[in-house]
């Protein structure tokens, strides 16, 4: 009696939830990426406004570690979507889901520069990481590379936050103007009530 009750538990839950989503580590890592990416956009638009010495140094400290992390992640996302992350089909039919797949990897490539871009001018640079330990600086007497490396950096990550966004609107417009299940394919699933009766019931 019990197992046929968890039974139809789960299958209410499959009528109440009838969305095909990502798996919970790709969401997880997709929005993780989304939220660094913001950040550190925002970070990289006010640190020269901190004044020189330790308030600047902390503030590119944390641009630089947080942009570590983001090459980590983006890694990780890479890895997990070809050897583990569950495959979904087109979100839309014809042209419009293949532009869709084109802008997605787009993202990783323009993400993935803009991550290149940056440590590269961290080391063209040379930088105090907190005052703890420093990035030794390479061809110290080369200010042109240096300054086509920041240039680089800024251009690719202002191209990832315009594409990003016009990503975010696309998906924004297909939920709320379409009303269609684009979106919630990289939402978290809610547990439903049938299911979490049905876990309680079975402990």
């Amino acid at each position: 009696m019990k197992v046929s009750t968890i039974q139809l538990a789960k299958a209410s839950a499959i009528i109440a939830e009838p969305t095909v989503r990502y798996d919970r580590v790709s969401i997880l890592l997709h929005w993780t990426t989304a939220a660094l990416v913001v950040l550190l956009w925002a970070i990289g638009q006010v640190i020269d406004f901190f004044p020189r010495g330790t308030p600047r140094v902390t503030a590119r400290s944390a641009h630089i570690l947080l942009g570590v992390v983001l090459a980590v992640v983006l890694v990780t996302r890479i890895v997990w979507r070809l050897r583990s992350g569950r495959r979904l089909p087109l979100a839309t039919p014809g042209l419009m889901g293949y532009a869709a797949v084109i802008v997605h990897y787009g993202l990783y490539v323009l993400v993935a520069t803009a991550v290149v871009f940056g440590i590269t001018n961290a080391w063209v640079r040379g930088d105090s990481i907190f005052g703890l330990f420093s990035i030794p600086k390479l061809m110290a007497g080369n200010t042109g590379l240096r300054e086509t490396m920041g240039e680089l950096h800024e251009l690719t990550a202002n191209a990832v936050l315009i594409v990003a966004g016009l990503h975010a609107a696309a998906a924004m417009f297909h939920h709320f103007a379409l009303r269609d299940e684009v979106l919630r394919r990289m939402l978290l699933a809610r547990e439903s009530s049938h299911s979490a009766a049905a876990d309680r019931h079975a402990r």
